[in-house]
């Protein structure tokens, strides 16, 4: 019995040690369902993100860090999801640009668009920082960039139009191998004198080609969508920004067939709340998209027009090859309330970021509002949450599933989110202003505009961070 017990001992002995041996530790982080990493005990002078984060095709996720300094310009950055380890690949894409030297040049302040990627490249564009007179009329100009992700190798192709920002559209013809990117004069004689414009960029040589101006004056397009036949459809932002005469619900359209952007006028959908109520003739006048992204393999897209674009608050499918003009191409799939860049598909569900109350998402500037602090005669406490709406045919399809707000296992919690992105195994990834433990965490941000110059920064109530939502342990 004793020598029986003794195998049956050391057998147990064994085998333990030979799971011990296997067992692997968490990456830190990928226990807790909010996890945050502080942006700004790299640069104190980042502070804010709007689009460009994407989740690639090595399973990382990349993403831009921006800012209004002009001493400082954007990072880019890599979060490793198997490690939770975040890697800065650029602290200032003025380097990158090749213009760190350059006196009296503004910093190539913002990475402020989509990132799109092509045969193991990923590709985005720059945008200037400083948007006080001197800082806009000193400007050389956004620069197209590239990022191999196996090497970690950058390519700058250059400024299509010099003096001019892209703000913000760009997408990659990934069977045409060309860039496609929305030039935006800030200038005051250009804007005058002149207006936005279509560039293509060939990916192998580099050629920079002016496709026509879009409209005339100072414009904005955050989304191309180009479809399975290498068209590159578009829209305008409007509310807060401009005014175009024109343009009631357009829909604008580049065929390399013909060479020519098309018009087509007042197509987008009338917008529509939640509830169905429909939406003010004022707000129709601004309908616009304000995220989109391809599938099927580009013979559809998914867009919303959310807030500072119609005020409509469902997701729809865009079809091309359907009847546009009857209103046919357009097909609402999700009512899914107010969002705007805070969009993101991971697999079959749609992820979002709203206030918790509504009518806070549909009426407050989350800018504005993540500078009141508990001591401030406003101060409201809004909560952020993160919702997501299942678009597969099922029993959960087109009802919202509330995650819950956004609180980090420290306690800090999300003020304003401008940048998501998601994958497939219930990971979603925010970048944004949240509160801060310490002022080790807070944003350096310069007061441009309370200082015409630029002159004058203070240390922010608020810091940015990147953060990880695992939906899994909802």
């Amino acid at each position: 019995m004793k020598t029986k017990s003794l195998i049956i001992l050391l057998g147990a002995m064994f085998f333990a040690a030979i799971s011990c041996g296997e067992r692997k530790t968490a990456p830190e982080g990928s226990e807790q369902k909010v996890w945050s990493y502080s942006m700004n005990k790299i640069c104190k002078e980042w502070d804010g993100q709007w689009q460009g984060i994407m989740v690639a095709s090595d399973g990382n996720c990349y993403f831009g860090s921006s800012t209004h300094s002009k001493s400082h310009g954007a990072g880019f950055h890599k979060f490793d999801p198997k490690t939770y380890e975040v890697t800065v690949l650029s602290d200032d894409m003025t380097e990158v640009c090749g213009e760190a030297d350059l006196p009296g040049h503004p910093q190539q302040g913002k990475i402020h668009s989509d990132i799109q990627e092509c045969d193991g490249w990923l590709y985005f564009c720059t945008h200037l920082s400083n948007y006080w007179k001197e800082g806009i009329q000193a400007y050389p100009g956004a620069h197209i960039i590239g990022y191999e992700m196996a090497t970690g190798r950058f390519r700058d192709f250059g400024i299509p139009m010099p003096g001019y920002s892209i703000y913000a559209a760009i997408a990659v013809d990934k069977n045409a191998k060309k860039i496609y990117a929305f030039m935006t004069p800030f200038k005051p004689e250009d804007r005058n004198n002149d207006g936005c414009h279509l560039y293509s960029i060939d990916i192998e040589s580099g050629e920079m080609k002016d496709l026509g101006m879009v409209v005339k004056g100072k414009g904005c397009s955050f989304y191309f969508y180009i479809d399975d036949k290498g068209n590159v459809w578009f829209s305008l932002k409007k509310k807060g920004f401009a005014k175009y005469e024109h343009d009631h619900g357009n829909l604008y359209v580049y065929r390399p067939s013909t060479e020519k952007i098309d018009t087509l006028q007042n197509v987008l959908p009338m917008g529509q709340l939640i509830d169905g109520t429909r939406t003010t003739a004022k707000q129709d006048t601004q309908r616009s998209w304000t995220w989109l992204t391809p599938i099927d393999g580009g013979k559809r897209c998914l867009f919303i027009m959310g807030p500072f674009g119609g005020g409509d608050e469902r997701a729809w499918i865009f079809d091309p090859a359907k009847d546009i003009e009857s209103g046919e191409a357009f097909e609402p799939i999700a009512n899914m309330g107010p969002s705007y860049f805070q969009t993101a598909l991971g697999g079959d569900r749609l992820y979002f970021v709203q206030y918790e109350n509504l009518q806070d998402e549909r009426t407050l500037k989350a800018e504005d509002a993540r500078e009141m602090t508990p001591d401030s005669s406003d101060y409201v406490d809004y909560k952020m949450h993160l919702r997501s709406v299942s678009l597969k045919e099922g029993d959960d399809h087109n009802i919202i599933t509330d995650h819950g707000p956004l609180v980090d296992a420290e306690g800090r919690k999300a003020t304003m989110i401008y940048a998501l992105a998601a994958d497939e195994n219930g990971l979603v990834y925010v970048y944004g202003s949240w509160t801060v433990k310490s002022p080790k965490e807070a944003t350096l941000q310069y007061q441009f505009r309370a200082f015409p110059n630029g002159d004058m920064f203070k240390l922010a109530p608020r810091g940015e961070f990147f953060a990880v939502v695992n939906t899994n342990l909802d």
